[in-house]
């Protein structure tokens, strides 16, 4: 799989490189290339996985907007819990709905490793994406 890193917002594309990044708005030029990204944080941190690996929780029955076609994405970072301190957290989980960018929630280390998403669109497979500020990208999927 080819993987495109925003050098300004760290943000990850699948495929391609867009023409502008949809989280920070920098020009295609400030992407890079590097399929291997994921590994390379598995090389990091071997033992990583249990607490770095997002846990993703699909509910169909959405309590938040019962009157629409609503899926909730439920987001746990780790297994085991990821600690977020102020010299090691995870600074965003992005989601993409079957590959395609979603939606970015910011997080700092006063908050907890989680997020949830409230989905309208429909698709087949959710990806989330985080980034430990130590310990680089890790990435899970889920079927919806």
């Amino acid at each position: 799989m080819k993987v495109f890193i925003c050098k300004m917002c760290a943000h990850i594309e699948f495929s391609s490189a867009p023409g502008t990044c949809p989280v920070c708005g920098a020009p295609q030029s400030q992407f890079q290339q590097n399929d291997k990204v994921f590994d390379e944080s598995a090389e990091k941190s071997p033992e990583g996985g249990i607490k770095h690996v997002p846990v993703i929780t699909v509910v169909a029955d959405c309590k938040l907007i019962p009157e629409q076609n609503c899926t909730d994405i439920l987001v746990r970072v780790g297994e085991t819990l990821h600690p977020m301190e102020e010299k090691h957290y995870i600074t965003f989980l992005d989601l993409y709905l079957d590959n395609r960018y979603v939606s970015r929630v910011m997080l700092s280390p006063d908050m907890y490793p989680g997020a949830v998403f409230h989905l309208k669109s429909t698709g087949s497979k959710v990806s989330v994406v985080e980034m430990c500020n130590l310990h680089g990208y890790w990435i899970n999927k889920a079927d919806i």
